[in-house]
């Protein structure tokens, strides 16, 4: 019986990245038996084995700062009045004012500035307006400076505290003091002796 051999083909792949892969198919004698060619190549044409790496040799050990992070502003803003020195000389005529309601609308505009913004608490001219109010006539002013003291809204200077004593000592011969008036005065002149700070307190 002859022998017969099955030539082999070549298939040739489409070259990626530089790759050339040639597949023979195997040779099938007359008895039966298959050999595959020793002829099977793969061809590494212009391919690197150690790529560039996409990123630097020490990314994964390297201590990467904490990128930057700005604090964000806050700020509650809100329309507040703008306060002059002709408006503190207005509010100054209406507390030397003779009417009695003149003083107190001016008494009441004093507190009134002091709650709508609380950096007013500093300004020596605010200081100069309660004090005023303290020597005041009339029960309803003095009331409404005692309150802003007792409150915290103003910050008392030496004539704040000479104005209280004498509000205890019931000294001022133009003011009529009340008992209530002179308790009041007491209890605002211990407060304004005191400070305050913020801390971890135990409750």
């Amino acid at each position: 019986m002859e022998n017969f051999t099955t030539q082999p083909q070549t298939i040739q792949v489409p070259n990626y990245s530089g790759v050339n892969i040639q597949i023979f198919n195997p040779t099938v004698t007359a008895g039966g038996t298959t050999s595959i060619p020793a002829q099977q190549t793969v061809n590494n044409v212009g391919y690197t084995t150690n790529p560039m790496p996409a990123y630097p040799a020490n990314y994964y050990t390297q201590n990467l700062a904490t990128p930057e992070v700005k604090p964000v502003e806050k700020a509650n803003k809100k329309e507040v009045t703008v306060v002059t020195n002709e408006y503190i000389k207005t509010l100054e005529n209406y507390l030397n004012s003779e009417d009695k309601e003149v003083r107190t609308i001016g008494a009441k505009e004093v507190v009134r500035l002091l709650e709508e913004d609380k950096s007013r608490k500093t300004n020596a001219a605010f200081t100069a307006l309660i004090n005023k109010m303290l020597q005041d006539p009339a029960q309803t002013v003095r009331t409404l400076a005692l309150g802003a003291l007792e409150n915290r809204q103003i910050q008392p200077n030496e004539e704040t505290v000479n104005a209280l004593r004498d509000m205890e000592e019931d000294k001022n011969p133009y003011i009529t003091m009340s008992p209530a008036d002179i308790t009041k005065a007491k209890q605002v002149l211990l407060k304004t002796s005191t400070t305050t700070e913020k801390r971890a307190v135990v409750e």
